[in-house]
């Protein structure tokens, strides 16, 4: 018996592994107490309005995955327009989103200033609309996000081999087009769940303050403030001060017009209100207003305020 003896070879080149990466998108949830803005929607009676100075509401719903999480209606108070409002508004939410949103107030050049939430993977959860009922007007007050939302970005890493035994790696996007190999630090396996490396929340800072006041002149409400002030400490150097506080207002029309606190202080005496400094109190909340009682007043004022920035 006779024959040829033939190699077989295989088809070249070859695919080693066909692998699916991806650099991780995000999703940031927004709401707005503006109107109608890019940052969410807010509502009076079922009509796009401005909300502001809400001292006596009750939350009714927030839907999330499209059921209410507020487990009973409850009565809270909205501060004054503004940072104030929406730390206040932050703050009930984070007491009841059970997903951990992580909202804080935010600034943007489009929306100004709005509540945003910590950088979320770019679908998931679904945050839908907050209803709350103004205990002063009878108006319902709602509040319905928007999102911005930046997709996974997905490639393929392809192994191949060629016919001389050479392997090669390439990499191609989700149209199939070959593409430079993405950062390494930016990718990983489209089968990794993770939270999106992006910046969680803005960059804060707490800026120092003092002013000096003579005379019988007043302080600007603390409550009014465009920055959270996180402590405030009165000196009174000469003559006296009257020091007027309430909590957050006492009508939806502004700050109160009758305080519960309304002392006054001698010369020679400081006195400081301050958050505790934990994760939940950021700012002090209610009206608080420093007034000298004669010409010959004379008093400092220095406090801290928390400023809000989105830089890089």
């Amino acid at each position: 018996m006779s024959g040829t003896n033939a190699g077989v070879s295989l088809d070249c080149p070859v695919t080693l592994a066909n692998e699916c990466w991806k650099v991780p998108g995000y999703r940031y949830v927004t709401y707005d107490n503006s109107a109608a803005t890019p940052c969410g929607v807010s509502s009076i009676n079922g009509t796009a309005a401005g909300i502001c100075d809400r001292p006596n509401v009750k939350f009714t719903s927030w839907l999330i995955n499209g059921r209410n999480v507020i487990a009973s209606p409850f009565t809270d108070g909205l501060d004054e327009c503004g940072v104030p409002f929406l730390s206040d508004l932050a703050a009930v939410m984070n007491t009841w989103d059970p997903f951990g949103g992580n909202w804080i107030t935010a600034v943007s050049d489009v929306c100004a200033y709005h509540v945003r939430s910590r950088a979320l993977p770019p679908t998931g959860t679904d945050y839908g609309v907050l209803t709350a009922v103004d205990g002063d007007t009878g108006e319902t007050l709602t509040f319905t996000p928007a999102q911005v939302v930046v997709p996974d970005q997905l490639f393929r890493r392809i192994t191949e081999m060629d016919c001389d035994g050479q392997t090669t790696i390439r990499w191609v996007n989700d149209a199939g087009a070959t593409v430079p190999a993405p950062d390494p630090k930016q990718v990983v396996e489209c089968t990794v769940e993770v939270i999106p490396g992006t910046r969680p929340a803005p960059m804060s800072r707490v800026h120092p303050r003092i002013r000096r006041y003579t005379g019988a002149v007043s302080a600007p409400n603390i409550d009014s403030m465009a920055a959270d002030v996180q402590s405030v400490t009165l000196t009174v150097l000469a003559g006296t001060v009257r020091v007027q506080a309430a909590g957050s207002g006492s009508s939806s029309a502004g700050a109160p017009t009758a305080f519960q606190d309304d002392v006054t202080v001698p010369a020679g005496v400081s006195l400081t209100w301050a958050v505790d400094g934990d994760s939940y109190d950021l700012a002090l909340d209610g009206s608080l207003i420093f007034t000298g009682t004669a010409a010959g007043a004379d008093f400092l004022l220095h406090w801290t305020e928390h400023i809000y920035t989105d830089g890089d």
